[in-house]
């Protein structure tokens, strides 16, 4: 012990971090007092063990090559996470190896536990946060579905009943003379705007589009239906969709779609809309341009609606990206890129040629 304690190099103690310094084969020679606290054991305690088995690296014949390079000169430095074994347990380090000019090594570990719990952490409230905004979309749909179905079922059906009986109007009205009820067709005409509303609302609420004829032809005739209300044209690509796709991203994806319409009809002015859908290996992409007034990002992220919140959110279940541009005076692009696994879809099914088709206000 005496003749280890003279050839102890005594690295400081105030550098502010644990540091060891070793010989070129990797064996104690010194360790600074942060290093032993860090451990819980003094220097003479961790020299009777060999490094590599105080901090036990992941894959040791790499990090033995590593660190002979460093030890050579070849390389200038080594960092790498290992596990410490302490007196209180294991605690998960950085190690970094570098060589001084006197010949030696030395190398500084960073407590990595911190970082560690707050990233365990950060997992748990991403997780939470998954499933509480899953829980709040599925209850969201369940009820759109249940009101579409309520529409269908009982209002539209009455609906279609009072139509019949009005065929009976245009007869005098009883007890006044030379007033008659309103004309059939006028009543007709009346009760068909008020049925295609009804209709369009139900459509809006639940796409049986989506549910029987998929994505492409849900998208598309969204943009049909979108450009013959505001007579704006809508240029709509679909290519390579998968036909079977997992209804949660089927969904997400049309829901993005409608919410950008929407917006842009209310508030863009634009004389032209892009919509376009693609399909590649693992990956589904949207892009939603159009040429109106455009806004402030900026001012837009003080005081974000509902609707944008909502685009970020389903992209963000589907741990997809979502990007968002625009410039006062020169329009807005969305971008929504989300992977598709392979279980999420039936591959036998894809379809294997592009649908492509060009909706305008002026084709209807």
């Amino acid at each position: 012990m005496a003749m280890l304690s003279s050839q102890r190099q005594l690295v400081a103690d105030d550098v502010g971090f644990a540091v060891a310094e070793l010989d070129l084969k990797g064996r104690w020679l010194d360790a600074n007092e942060r290093l032993c606290t860090l451990l819980g054991y003094s220097f003479e305690q961790l020299s009777r063990i060999p490094f590599d088995r105080v901090f036990v690296p992941q894959n040791h014949d790499a990090e033995t090559n590593a660190l002979s390079r460093v030890a050579s000169g070849a390389a200038q430095y080594h960092s790498s996470e290992r596990s410490a074994k302490s007196a209180g347990g294991t605690i998960p380090v950085r190690i970094t190896f570098s060589r001084s000019e006197a010949g030696r090594l030395f190398a500084c570990a960073e407590d990595l536990t911190t970082l560690r719990q707050a990233e365990a952490a950060l997992r748990e409230s991403e997780t939470a946060r998954h499933e509480l905004a899953r829980r709040l979309t599925n209850a969201q749909e369940e009820e759109r579905t249940r009101i579409a179905r309520e529409l269908h079922d009982d209002i539209g059906q009455s609906l279609a009943i009072l139509r019949i009986q009005m065929l009976r109007a245009g007869q005098p009205v009883s007890g006044v003379l030379g007033k008659r009820h309103p004309t059939v067709p006028e009543l007709c005409d009346s009760l068909k705007a008020i049925t295609e509303r009804v209709s369009c609302l139900s459509h809006q609420l639940h796409s049986s589009e989506l549910e029987y004829l998929g994505l492409a032809a849900a998208v598309q005739s969204h943009c049909r239906e979108f450009s013959e209300k505001y007579k704006i044209p809508v240029e709509c690509s679909c290519e390579e969709i998968p036909e079977h796709l997992e209804s949660f991203l089927a969904l997400s994806l049309l829901r993005i779609v409608q919410e950008a319409l929407h917006n842009a009809g209310k508030h863009s002015q634009a004389k032209s809309i892009q919509v376009a859908l693609h399909g590649s290996p693992g990956e589904l992409s949207l892009l939603i341009a159009d040429d109106g007034v455009g806004f402030s990002l900026e001012e837009a992220k003080l005081a974000a609606g509902l609707g944008l919140i909502s685009m970020r959110e389903r992209v963000h279940l589907a741990a997809g990206q979502f990007e968002i541009t625009s410039t006062p005076g020169e329009g807005t692009c969305i971008n929504a890129r989300i992977p598709v696994p392979d279980d999420h879809v039936d591959t036998s099914s894809a379809s294997a040629t592009p649908i492509a088709m060009r909706t305008s206000a002026k084709d209807h």
